[in-house]
């Protein structure tokens, strides 16, 4: 199931709202959101829970273990680790080394995501950052919370640890989380489904100008598909009563490659820091071992998305750029007007994306080469003018919502216009909730295109 279905929105989510607010303690709460959780997850494809329920029972089983100081602490550990890499590597990592087709048609949705998780915990159970979880109950609702299952926030255990006993349930909380989904909504159906549109359309256009909107395109419609859907993630949370850290925060206004990643995915981010860049020294280190440090985790971040070399020449790419501003480029960017290295940064990440996006090697090169006009037929053409001129307003929109002018707007209403400025946001969100329902109901469901990771 999708947060963007109609039978979610009204029938599912309502459902469980009523169930969970009507049943008496948060012990029962849990118990009745695991249930939601695990029917949310086996909706459209109840063989994948299998799997998911090995995972937790593993998890669960191994993290007491862990906690055991026995002789085998050390085989435990590895085993236990080892065991959730191995579920990973076989569903998407597979095909890359054996010569023959192997069926993966029922890879669990948001695979990375609860594996990670789980990896998470056993880590901070290993430092003694945790105890274990011994209630089964609340460690599969830590794992399966469908929340947060899908597509993320990668959240660990130590953030929600002390959420899954007692949390605070009130009605500001409950109307924030609605309005975050409806924001994420609005981001998901106006905006990225809308410019997955602009991005079919250009897909075979060989023009400069058409092969630039092309490019861009793409990465409007990641950013608002995946900032979209934490947003409805993280809203839900809090409808439930859970507080998590925002994924994103504005990337496309950044001026360097390092602040893009720390505002992009940020629970990736920091799960990759805190679990594989500090553990191999992080900046406290010589410089080539730093260097092999920051490549490691952006090969690893690569990899993370996918089997193809294209997502690992993504991640190292940009792990270059990362260590350039680190030994040769920092004084410079700071000397820089901002808007200078602004588009700097724009350009390196719409770069990255051509490479992201490709289904190989030669499709990037040659998408990034007809950019600066290498190959391309000619400037511009018809096509791509009626694409552009169609599209006009959305592009425009969609640049103004990557900026933190909206959010301003927003902020500057409540605090000056107080009881006014909360009714006026309102009314915005429902018509455009109403828009966001008419869209959904005239076309077919688009998946999250973070969910195939």
């Amino acid at each position: 199931m999708i947060f963007n279905s109609l039978i979610f929105i009204f029938f599912f989510l309502p459902v469980s709202l009523i169930l969970y607010y009507l049943t008496p303690s948060t012990y029962f709460k849990n118990i009745v959101l695991l249930i939601i959780s695990l029917l949310f997850y086996s909706w459209n494809d109840p063989v994948t829970l299998i799997l998911l329920v090995l995972s937790i029972l593993w998890n669960y089983i191994s993290g007491i273990q862990i906690a055991k100081e026995t002789k085998h602490r050390k085989l435990i550990i590895v085993t236990s680790i080892a065991f959730n890499v191995l579920i990973l590597c076989i569903y998407k990592y597979i095909d890359m080394v054996v010569p023959f087709e192997i069926d993966t048609s029922h890879v669990p949705i948001g695979l990375s995501f609860f594996t990670f998780s789980a990896i998470s915990y056993l880590g901070d159970v290993i430092t003694k950052k945790v105890e274990p979880q011994k209630d089964i109950v609340l460690f599969s609702l830590y794992i399966c919370f469908f929340g947060k299952i899908s597509s993320g926030p990668i959240v660990t255990y130590s953030q929600m640890q002390s959420q899954l006993k007692s949390r605070i349930m009130n009605r500001a909380k409950f109307n924030a989380g609605m309005v975050l989904f409806i924001k994420g909504l609005i981001k998901k159906i106006i905006f990225a489904d809308q410019f997955a549109l602009v991005f079919q359309a250009l897909s075979g256009n060989d023009t400069v100008l058409g092969t630039w909107l092309y490019a861009i395109s793409y990465a409007l419609q990641l950013y608002f598909d995946f900032s979209g859907y934490s947003d409805m993630a993280i809203g839900i949370s809090k409808m439930f009563g859970f507080d998590f850290d925002i994924n994103f925060d504005h990337p496309y206004m950044s001026k360097t490659i390092q602040e893009f990643f720390r505002r992009w995915h940020i629970s990736l981010g920091n799960w990759f820091k805190n679990y594989v860049y500090f553990p191999l020294g992080g900046s406290r280190v010589n410089n080539t071992l730093y260097v092999r440090n920051i490549l490691i985790v952006w090969f690893l971040t690569g990899i993370w998305h996918g089997a193809n070399i294209t997502y690992i020449i993504w991640g190292l790419y940009l792990g270059l750029f990362v260590l350039m501003e680190k030994f040769f480029l920092k004084k410079a960017l700071k000397k820089l007007p901002k808007f200078i290295s602004h588009i700097y940064t724009l350009l390196v990440v719409l770069i990255g994306w051509v490479f992201f996006f490709s289904p190989s090697l030669l499709s990037a090169f040659d998408t990034l080469l007809r950019m600066f006009g290498v190959g391309a037929s000619s400037f511009m053409n018809s096509d791509f003018l009626f694409v552009f001129t169609s599209y006009l307003v959305l592009i425009v929109f969609g640049i103004f919502f990557t900026t933190t002018i909206y959010d301003k707007l927003q902020i500057f209403s409540y605090n000056h216009l107080k009881n006014k400025g909360v009714i006026i946001t309102s009314v915005v969100y429902v018509v455009f909730f109403v828009v966001c329902i008419s869209m959904m109901v005239g076309s077919t469901y688009q998946s999250f295109l973070y969910s195939a990771f």
